[in-house]
């Protein structure tokens, strides 16, 4: 986006400085510096105008006008702008006509700006084009030494006494004006991206957040530092109790390590157990010829002995909700049928889900409600 400003408009007087006295410039000079000043306020106007426009560019395309691509920061090229002028012609809704008719009244306004310009920088001395790695001291040095003819070591002292722009951007456009001893340069946006006030704002903005940084670093040390050797003070009048008491420390240490280590494992231990289900796996007639369940076939199966030798497994269901066995785990060759027992208190598909692999030779039964199986501490999972 283009913003251009007048910006350095000076007069570095060399001769009123000796003198006290300030010299008269003459009509011409005066012309062209009001003329420059000129093209500077016609440069905003075309900034301002460039914005308008791109935020109805944007608004148009958010609103599915894909004609001209991305424009966000430029005029419309001649085939974007013959495009929207045929999308006019086509367009029958209102609001979009009127969008289409708008943009196109901003790009006359801001190429009959442009025209402007060029005509008022026609009345001036050319302009030198910025270039990478040009200085603003060089330019005007260059300026006053090769077209006005003036020695390189007043022309420096001269241009020193204006006010320079550290740093230069390609495109910007930069005028020197010299006569009886007046020398004024200042700088417009030209071609560039962005404007010298932003530029000169950004940099002065980079010194004034470095040093409050370097402030608030300086400070922020100096007080830590203070309290670093108070720090250092007090801890060097305990250190010698400290030593004393470390041996002593240690030894509780240790003792007390120990004792919350028994502590942590026998926690770990009853917590295992307080979530945990026993259970044990097997063909289910030979479960019921061992008398550890009784399945008839007309009711549910139930559990007839509760001796803890009786389920050697056990699953936590804090780390997990699924128990997987094979056929040879379970005593049988191939797995076709699974149910638990007690099947009055675990429902399949409700309780309890199971799966059986499609070789049969694994099964696995996911715990689905985790707090009846809790609270029933023991089942036995009757294969076929």
């Amino acid at each position: 986006m283009k913003r251009t400003i007048v910006f350095l408009v000076i007069a570095g007087l060399l001769l009123a400085v000796a003198c006290k006295t300030k010299p008269k410039l003459s009509p011409e000079v005066e012309s062209q510096l009001k003329t420059a000043q000129k093209i500077a306020k016609l440069e905003q106007d075309v900034d301002s105008k460039q914005m308008e426009m791109n935020a109805l560019l944007q608004k148009y395309v958010q609103e599915g006008g894909k004609d001209v691509g991305s424009v966000m920061g430029q005029t419309l090229s001649p085939e974007q702008k013959s495009l929207l002028e045929q999308r006019l012609q086509q367009e029958k809704g209102i609001g979009y006509k009127d969008m289409i008719t708008e943009i196109l009244s901003k790009e006359k306004d801001i190429e009959d700006l442009k025209v402007q310009v060029q005509d008022l920088e026609k009345k001036l001395p050319a302009a030198t084009v910025v270039k990478r790695g040009d200085k603003h001291l060089d330019l005007c040095v260059n300026y006053l030494t090769k077209d006005k003819g003036l020695d390189a070591e007043t022309a420096k002292k001269l241009a020193l006494q204006v006010n320079l722009m550290d740093e230069l951007v390609p495109g910007f456009k930069v005028w020197n004006f010299y006569d009886n001893g007046v020398f004024g340069t200042f700088v417009t946006q030209g071609d560039a991206a962005v404007s010298p006030y932003r530029v000169v704002q950004q940099a002065k903005q980079q010194l004034i957040t470095a040093k409050d940084t370097a402030i608030k670093q300086r400070d922020t040390l100096a007080k830590e530092k203070t309290t670093l050797l108070e720090q250092v003070a007090d801890l060097e009048k305990k250190r010698d109790q400290l030593n004393q008491d470390v041996a002593m420390l240690q030894a509780e240490r240790e003792d007390l390590m120990k004792k919350m280590e028994e502590l942590k494992n026998l926690s770990e231990e009853l917590q295992a157990k307080l979530n945990s289900i026993f259970f044990k796996i097997g063909d289910r007639k030979a479960l019921i010829d061992s008398g550890l369940v009784e399945d008839p076939w007309y009711g549910q199966p139930r559990i007839k002995k509760f001796e803890q030798a009786n389920f050697p497994d056990h699953l936590d269901l804090r780390i997990g909700d699924t128990i997987v066995f094979t056929a040879q785990q379970a005593g049988v060759t191939k797995i076709n049928k699974i149910k638990i027992a007690p099947g009055a208190a675990f429902k399949i598909d409700v309780d309890y889900t199971s799966t059986i692999s499609p070789d049969a030779t694994q099964a696995s039964v996911k715990i689905v409600h985790k707090e009846k199986f809790k609270a029933e501490r023991t089942c036995v999972i009757l294969v076929n």
